[in-house]
């Protein structure tokens, strides 16, 4: 039997409860105290029956009309919250202002150590003396050889002597480490270097110590009186053999080879107040000013593999992660490590890692690697502050390659 048509009056009811509720079905059931699917049912049949019983066009409007009320009502609704919320916000702002703010007088505190003098760090790596990069094969982006390496070498120097004294603020440097981080010659560990490079080894040995020379002569003459301390770690490329050996890596290296050499000369010509040391351990832990600031190269670290999208970052991480853990076991602590290997400037949580005087060449190219222009770190450590400054300086030209063509050369 089909269910008993609703008079007119129950319908308006039960549209009468549903503008009460707001447009709510279910607490528009509740008010009719009876269950939420008997009211839908019972509001799709009253909607029905009253748009019978008047005009349809006059239905529809009503409808619309009524929607549009409600969402209006709703609207208006929630102004009034965030009004009230607003309000309440500069209540207690207002509050707050009520006293005029007393902001306490600070003035600067000439303390020592806003007087005290810094240490300059200038760490070279990766020079790779003797490497060859064709321009043409890196499709005009950069060039290397011994020429440009000299030239690049210079231009290094020359700015550390801006930078440490025309554009150096406060006291004087106290003293300079001038450290040679590894990878200074190309070296013939590989066969395609021995087939392309324009110097040997041990030729390499000689113009690369020649270049060094002269920029510790004018770093000697540009800074009369502080000292400076020469230091040298090896690299890989240095050895004199095809796989890396763990037994006299250091003392059996080119890049030793190269220090000793600097030495003899700093020696023979008089140079004053200028030391050199040369780790067997293949790293150089120096106290400066109280920080704990170790120098190795970064292929002996302890982390090597791929590292993905974000380059050697990783790798390199993890690697000073695990000098840290080392030499705690030996209750030394290091605060900063400075290294180069991964031809990457990079400042990290325990330490920085260098570029390379060489730029890109065909091997980081084939390996799609990112291209990084040629440059080395300067550094200062302050006795409050430790790193203090750091400056990535810029070695290359825009006539050694596209790379640099945004360097006045």
């Amino acid at each position: 039997m089909p269910a008993p048509r609703r008079s007119l009056e129950d319908c308006k009811r039960i549209m009468a409860a549903f503008e009460k509720a707001g447009g709510n079905k279910a607490k528009a059931a509740k008010i009719l105290g009876i269950a939420e699917n008997t009211f839908r049912s019972a509001f799709d049949d009253a909607a029905i029956r009253l748009g019978q019983a008047q005009d349809p066009k006059d239905g529809i409007e009503a409808h619309r009309n009524k929607t549009r009320e409600m969402l209006q009502r709703k609207r208006i609704e929630e102004l009034e919250r965030q009004a009230a919320a607003d309000r309440t916000i500069r209540e207690a702002v207002f509050k707050l202002s009520s006293r005029p703010l007393e902001p306490p007088s600070w003035t600067p505190r000439r303390s020592k150590g806003s007087h005290a003098r810094e240490s300059i760090v200038l760490f070279l790596s990766d020079i790779h003396m003797g490497e060859v990069v064709s321009i043409s094969a890196m499709g005009g982006r950069n060039s290397y050889n011994m020429r440009i390496a000299a030239a690049r070498l210079e231009r290094y120097f020359q700015s550390v002597v801006k930078l440490g004294t025309e554009h150096w603020t406060g006291p004087p440097p106290d003293s300079i480490y001038f450290v040679l981080g590894g990878d200074l010659v190309s070296g013939e560990i590989h066969e395609e270097l021995a087939k392309t490079n324009d110097l040997q080894a041990i030729p390499a040995v000689r113009v690369l110590a020649e270049a060094l020379a002269a920029g510790l002569r004018l770093l000697r003459e540009s800074f009369p009186g502080i000292p400076i301390n020469v230091i040298s770690v090896p690299g890989n490329h240095g050895r004199n053999t095809k796989k890396p050996e763990a037994k006299g890596f250091a003392i059996n290296s080119y890049d030793t080879l190269v220090g000793l050499l600097l030495e003899w000369w700093a020696a023979t010509t008089g140079i004053k107040n200028v030391t050199f040391s040369a780790p067997h351990t293949g790293d150089a832990l120096v106290s400066i000013h109280g920080w704990n600031v170790l120098f190795t190269h970064g292929d002996r670290i302890g982390s090597r593999g791929g590292s993905g999208f974000v380059g050697p970052a990783a790798t390199a991480a993890r690697g000073m992660q695990k000098i840290v853990q080392d030499y705690l076991a030996e209750k030394q602590v290091v605060d900063v490590i400075v290294m180069g290997h991964f031809h990457t400037p990079l400042e990290l949580e325990y330490g920085f890692v260098g570029s390379s005087l060489v730029g890109p060449s065909e091997y980081s190219r084939s390996g799609r690697m990112r291209s990084h222009p040629a440059s080395q770190w300067m550094l200062s450590i302050h006795p409050q502050y430790g790193v203090a400054r750091r400056w990535k300086i810029a070695c290359g030209d825009k006539s050694e390659g596209s790379i640099y063509a945004g360097r006045a050369g």
